[in-house]
């Protein structure tokens, strides 16, 4: 008969973990080339038929493209690039569709971008000069969930002119966009294996990362997400377990687009009225997996809540303290034992 794993033992197996995760981190650190070393702002060009691309979602084809970027140094260059469309909603509703971004190894060698083959573009819904505002947003989304899980995307904000294709007629925009490595990159990174499963049952994931996505995806509101049906997630292998990361935050309550809905899941209405507000849909795990899960975003609150300051300058003083605010909700929440038994604790779904 199998025993009880006690607390105190399943606390030691959560700390063990998260040491081995900062360990790869720090690893981590030396492999992120050099297109993500550093934060401040690509500025990069792209000219397209964004009705053209728009039509590549549903072939394998790619369309060939320039991708002219300034380097860290200041020099302009270019590299030839192959384009496609990407996403559901944000492809079918957004005037700017979301971007695959495949380039040759010849192209990339002894450029900032060498080492990556492809990566997603993020660019803004609308044309409305405040949907950048909401790309900062997301970014911000990112950076907090690098800051969260070694197991995360490393991105890059984007300053891009975009020259819209319209037959004999063109149409500038001047667009903030994210580019965001592809999860190999991750998997490499961090000595896994990338995984594609069509579902997978919540028992067959890693208990610690599992967890810190969950409360990752309270924190930010956000609802939009499937581990087991890889909705906005991808899945890595290490250890016989999988290790879920996230992406795709658009329709969260801290980014609060405009037409961010409460998501459905299945025939299942969530009983919330609005994406502001918080709906845990994670998974019931050991007790003290959730503290420690609970106790690790308390250790990471001031640095959580300081990642909006590095938007200062792009991001309005008033959306930054927003921002801050929202959060510091999030973590009244842990602090207190009755708000989180209600909102978490009482909410987690079963795993059987």
């Amino acid at each position: 008969m199998k025993k009880n794993i006690s607390y105190k033992r399943m606390k030691t197996i959560s700390v063990i973990c998260v040491f081995t995760c900062a360990m790869l981190q720090a690893f981590g650190q030396t492999q992120v080339g050099s297109l993500f070393n550093i934060q401040t702002p690509l500025d990069i060009g792209i000219s397209m038929s964004i009705k053209e691309v728009k039509q590549t979602k549903e072939d394998s084809t790619y369309i060939s493209h320039k991708l002219y970027y300034k380097t860290d140094s200041g020099i302009n260059d270019s590299m030839k690039i192959d384009l496609k469309s990407r996403g559901n909603f944000r492809l079918r509703e957004c005037y700017f569709p979301p971007l695959w971004i495949k380039i040759k190894k010849d192209q990339t060698k002894g450029t900032l971008f060498e080492g990556n083959k492809k990566l997603k573009l993020v660019l803004p819904c609308h044309t409305q000069a405040d949907n950048n505002d909401l790309i900062l947003k997301e970014y911000l989304c990112y950076k907090l969930y690098e800051e969260i899980s070694p197991y995360s995307f490393k991105t890059r904000l984007v300053n891009i002119d975009l020259t819209e294709q319209r037959g004999k007629k063109e149409k500038k925009f001047q667009l903030k966009g994210i580019l965001i490595e592809d999860v190999d990159k991750i998997a490499k990174r961090m000595n896994c294996k990338t995984a594609e499963v069509e579902q997978i049952h919540p028992a067959a994931l890693q208990d610690t990362s599992a967890s810190l996505f969950d409360m990752f995806q309270f924190m930010i509101s956000n609802t939009d997400w499937s581990k087991s049906f890889q909705h906005n997630s991808k899945l890595i292998y290490l250890h016989s377990r999988y290790i879920p990361v996230p992406y795709d935050f658009d329709m969260s309550g801290l980014v609060d687009a405009p037409y961010a809905v409460v998501s459905v899941i299945g025939e299942e209405t969530l009983p919330v009225e609005s994406v502001r507000d918080r709906y845990y849909r994670g998974y019931c795990r050991p007790p003290g997996i959730t503290q420690f899960v609970r106790d690790e975003f308390l250790l990471k609150e001031e640095k959580l809540l300081s990642i909006p300051d590095l938007l200062k300058g792009q991001l309005s003083d008033k959306e930054i303290t927003g921002v801050k605010e929202y959060l510091k909700e999030f973590f009244d929440i842990l602090k207190n034992d009755d708000l989180f038994k209600d909102d978490i604790l009482d909410r987690c779904r079963n795993i059987n």
